[in-house]
């Protein structure tokens, strides 16, 4: 008994640190857009892709279309994120209100692929706003930034926190913890 001893601690150690082949940690797999589908898409067929699809769902006039049919050139949209008034659709971008990088980092790098196409283009998650506003939020979520219109605040919070449930994203207990915090301070509630 005594002599197995040595021998089975031996093969205890070796178990314990021979390393095992396993699946890549899908946190740690490097974000790439294209993971998430080709981009803007025209499910529907009638040449309008999802950017001019939501355009022209959003404008408060009657969108005027480019000569080919197939994009929006005017309209007028309220940027949500700086309550600016835009009536040139150029000058809007489409942004993710749950960002694909962030969503990568919170559980989408483990979907399907279909699910991660179907969360990119997902009108809930979708807004028009000004591009300086999209660049200064980035890939970042409501601790990390909020729009500057204050007015807007808890609508942001409270949409961002529904997709991201909606779609089983992953946050650790502080994260949620902070949220909730977040949702009270900006909708007093």
């Amino acid at each position: 008994m005594f002599r197995r001893l040595p021998l089975l601690l031996l093969s205890v150690t070796l178990l314990t640190c021979t390393p095992v082949a396993q699946a890549p940690d899908p946190t740690t797999a490097p974000y790439s857009r294209a993971a998430f589908g080709a981009g803007w898409a025209d499910p529907d067929g009638d040449c309008l892709d999802t950017r001019a699809e939501l355009l022209a769902g959003l404008s408060t006039v009657p969108v005027t279309l480019a000569p080919s049919g197939c994009s929006v050139r005017h309209g007028r949209w309220i940027a949500p994120y700086t309550g600016r008034v835009v009536t040139q659709a150029r000058d809007l971008d489409i942004d993710h209100i749950v960002p694909l990088r962030y969503a990568w980092g919170h559980g989408a790098a483990s979907w399907p692929s279909a699910k991660r196409a179907r969360f990119a283009l997902d009108p809930v998650n979708l807004l028009p706003v000004t591009a300086s506003a999209n660049r200064s939020k980035g890939a970042r979520g409501p601790l990390d930034w909020l729009p500057p219109d204050q007015v807007f605040r808890c609508q942001y919070v409270l949409r961002f926190r529904r997709i991201a449930k909606a779609y089983g994203l992953v946050h650790s207990a502080a994260e949620k913890r902070d949220l909730a915090a977040l949702t009270e301070q900006v909708c007093g509630t």
